[in-house]
């Protein structure tokens, strides 16, 4: 084993016994200039296994900021940040999972970016792909993890799920 790989696995292990540890300790945020935006950093569908999540400090109804996700491309192996709205209540059981991620593009990512109150009276799932999101300006960040959150890998903007098959 290469002491590249060797370091990406001792790397993976860390942030993977983080990412589902995280509490609310007193979130701030960071302006989202602070990321490497890349909108070519994953492809819509993309397999993810996910490394880190700086969860949120309510369930962001209000759509006030991004919710900062670090996964690992199953297809390239790059390091990527993912930029997201929802908090997905990720749990020490869903470590190990698959998940896709969905470009800022894909229906799922329109519509999770939409005010909940107007997507029950919405008449059709079209309609979310022509409103235009709300412009989100901040990134949630639990400091404790700063370590980890903290870096340069490329950021894309989307959600995640998983693909029934």
């Amino acid at each position: 084993m290469t002491i590249k790989k060797s370091m990406r696995i001792i790397w993976s292990l860390t942030l993977l016994s983080i990412l589902f540890t995280s509490c609310n300790h007193g979130y701030q945020f960071w302006d989202i200039s602070k990321f490497n935006m890349v909108d070519s950093a994953l492809k819509d569908n993309e397999e993810i296994k996910l490394l880190y999540s700086s969860r949120a400090p309510d369930n962001n109804k209000d759509l006030d900021y991004y919710v900062h996700l670090i996964a690992v491309s199953q297809k390239t192996g790059d390091t990527v940040n993912i930029l997201t709205t929802v908090e997905n209540y990720l749990t020490n059981d869903d470590k190990d999972k698959i998940y896709n991620y969905f470009d800022q593009n894909n229906i799922i990512t329109k519509v999770s970016q939409q005010d909940l109150s107007k997507i029950k009276n919405m008449e059709s799932v079209d309609k979310a792909t022509k409103d235009i999101p709300k412009k989100i300006t901040k990134v949630a960040r639990d400091p404790q993890f700063d370590h980890i959150a903290d870096n340069r890998f490329p950021t894309v903007i989307g959600s995640i799920g998983t693909k029934s098959k």
